[in-house]
């Protein structure tokens, strides 16, 4: 028999042993080809200059990231192909009884190797297209691009990308498989089914002392990193002592977990001895306590996996909600009085050559005034947690519009105007760091005194509208609106200028002739913010992170599945004798097979829930951070993230559960 036939003939027979190998394999090539092909959309090409700058900085991005991507997936893939030279080592074995020479055997599996690989890449390629016209899809909603630009693309230049980096990992593969071959000995090759684990136990209060400590370190990780962020510095030198407690407390937690569960078990009589309870409970700890260092590694791994995409989803959805609030006008030009001048702005833009009145449908100018009152006076006596950007707040005098100036700004957003009696006073704010203790201020009921005159609060809650735009979204920190009398009574201190386009006007011919203003900002005093321009940078940010996120959450997913499914494929195999062995003492197939799913069950689900219990924590600081930088409020989604789970996390349980039960059946069918 020619080599040649001789691989076709394996790769036939063993076609179930490479299933899961082959769609890791092809999972990995699609995924790859798919974000490294985004840049291609022609679509992308016909951006905003802010778009373009953005979207070819996630080119980079995903450039760079997808070398150390293709790091992490050339290890699974040399450890997917371990699992199937384990499996195979008594047929090697065969081999060489039979005369085989060793350099033949390796060619033969080398052969293999490229002949799966290649049917991977075509299968990967060809899925790879498909998702990344999905991807597109998805990348011009984020960017903001209308879907009439979309175009069915075929990217050479990922294709060349992709074929170059698996190209090399099976290059790889094949050198680890002529390596393993040329140092296998016979007796190892024919005898390495028959080995047996034992399971390394210690005495009850052993156990259980190091199972109370592993628990109490990772409660202990949870306060320090609560206390003192989850975000790693050169300053923060609790963080690494509370990663370096979380991780040992993992590994803790899995060793003695199991034999643990074992010695509670084993206490009930009933259950520790009904079916095949026992032969279960002994090999899942026998296991656990061989794969400790794995288990928590995969935690690890797919706690960052929740992490990211949830996150990334989920604060993608929140400014998407918030961007509108934010954004209510298409432009405002404001004026620095103290630099500027107190000017009409219409009038000086005209100085400059630009006629706003060409671009705009509707103008408003209003006028924001300083408060003789600081933000310390009306925070007193509460205990204050500020931002870090908010150090010097408290000193900061407040900034007052008149009640006239802000229904004007209400009434540009096309809401009804709100009355208030000259001795009443409002407080606006839009901004998360200061809205608790501006709401703590106003149900206190306390007046204030502005201008020398004293004026009572005309509610409760504070107002939380848009008053003008800034480039940092909504950061109103509380302003007061009080009777237009009283208001210019004080020290003016900016104008703004609320502008709304006529229907049909490019933003970009705007942007041309203010652009030399807002250059003009420290001389002029004047600045403009244009709200097309804040959406290009919102779009492209939300892209960048959702993007980078879920493709670091996806492939941390599928190397977690990965792992966890060949780890139980080689378990069965190098244990398949015992289940041919409870098959003759009369152990049904039912029971047989109920117990290998079990079995596999825990070894799916454990490190599941360690990492679910981790990233509520995770998720809830993470958020925190997401909240405080973007100043949104972000509501956790998980239904994306769940519905990749239940895809890509259960096609593996399920596959793997599919693949053990057939060595099962072919086992028992040789009694």
């Amino acid at each position: 028999m020619t080599l040649y036939k001789l691989i076709f003939r394996n790769i036939k027979k063993n076609i179930s042993d490479y299933a899961i190998y082959f769609f890791t394999l092809t999972i990995s090539i699609s995924l790859f080809y798919a974000f490294n092909s985004i840049s291609s959309q022609p679509a992308m090409q016909n951006l905003s200059i802010t778009k373009q700058l953005l979207a070819n900085q996630l080119g980079i991005i995903i450039s760079t990231l997808s070398f150390f991507m293709a790091i992490i997936l050339g290890f699974l893939i040399v450890y997917s192909n371990q699992f199937l030279l384990k499996r195979r080592k008594k047929e090697l074995g065969i081999y060489t009884l039979l005369g085989m020479k060793k350099r033949k055997i390796s060619r033969m599996f080398v052969g293999e190797t490229i002949f799966v690989g290649f049917l991977a890449i075509v299968a990967g390629i060809v899925m790879g297209v498909i998702f990344s016209q999905l991807l597109s899809l998805l990348s011009l909603r984020l960017f903001a691009v209308e879907m009439s630009e979309f175009k069915m693309v075929f990217s050479i230049t990922a294709l060349k990308k992709t074929i170059f980096c698996f190209m090399i990992i099976f290059i790889i593969v094949a050198i680890f498989n002529v390596r393993t071959v040329s140092s296998s000995k016979l007796i190892d090759l024919l005898k390495y089914s028959k080995k047996t684990q034992t399971i390394r136990t210690k005495n009850t209060k052993f156990i259980t002392l190091g199972l109370a400590v592993s628990i109490i370190m990772n409660i202990f990780s949870f306060i320090i990193f609560h206390k003192y962020g989850i975000l790693p510095s050169s300053e923060n030198y609790w963080f690494q002592i509370a990663f370096l407690l979380l991780t040992v407390g993992t590994i803790m937690l899995f060793y003695f977990s199991s034999a643990f569960v074992l010695a509670l078990v084993k206490t009930n009589d009933k259950f520790y001895l009904k079916g095949l309870n026992s032969f279960l409970s002994r090999q899942v700890t026998s296991k656990i306590q061989t794969d400790f260092l794995l288990l928590a590694i995969i935690t690890g791994l797919l706690t960052v996996s929740i992490c990211g995409i949830s996150i990334g989803v989920s604060s993608a959805l929140a400014m998407n909600k918030s961007s509108s609030d934010a954004l209510p006008y298409d432009l405002n030009i404001v004026s620095n009085i103290k630099i500027s001048g107190d000017t009409d702005i219409v009038d000086y833009l005209k100085s400059r050559d630009i006629n706003i009145s060409t671009y705009a449908n509707n103008i408003e100018q209003i006028s924001l005034y300083e408060a003789d009152t600081k933000y310390k006076e009306i925070f007193e006596g509460q205990d204050l947690e500020l931002w870090p950007i908010d150090e010097g707040l408290l000193n900061y005098n407040i900034p007052v519009i008149g009640i006239s100036d802000f229904n004007n700004s209400l009434k540009m957003q096309g809401k009804e105007p709100i009355e208030l009696n000259k001795d009443e006073y409002l407080v606006n704010c839009n901004y998360k760091g200061t809205l608790k203790y501006v709401d703590t201020f106003l149900k206190s009921k306390k007046s204030i005194i502005l201008a020398g005159k004293r004026l009572k609060s005309h509610q409760k809650e504070p107002l939380n509208e848009t008053i003008w735009m800034t480039s940092i979204g909504n950061n109103d920190r509380g302003t007061f609106i009080v009777s237009d009398d009283i208001a210019k009574s004080l020290q003016k201190e900016i104008n703004v200028l609320l502008v709304m386009y006529k229907q049909g006007i490019n933003p970009d011919d705007v942007l041309k002739k203010i652009n030399p203003i807002g250059l003009e900002w420290k001389t002029g005093g004047y600045r403009y913010t244009e709200k097309n321009m804040l959406n290009d940078m919102f779009y492209g940010s939300v892209a960048l992170y959702v993007f980078l996120s879920c493709y670091i959450g996806i492939v941390f997913l599928i190397t977690c599945a990965a792992l966890l499914s060949l780890k139980q494929l080689t378990d069965i195999s190098d244990n398949i004798y015992r289940y041919g062995l409870l098959q003759k003492l009369g152990t049904d197939y039912k029971m047989l097979y109920s117990t290998v799913f079990k079995q596999i069950g825990v070894f799916f689900i454990v490190p599941l829930i360690v990492a679910m219990v981790y990233s509520f924590f995770g998720i809830k600081e993470l958020t925190s951070i997401v909240e405080d930088f973007l100043n949104i409020n972000v509501s956790t989604n998980l239904s994306f993230t769940l519905l990749l789970f239940i895809i890509l996390y259960g096609s593996y349980f399920y596959g793997t559960y599919r693949n053990c039960k057939r060595m099962v059946a072919e086992q028992t069918d040789k009694k």
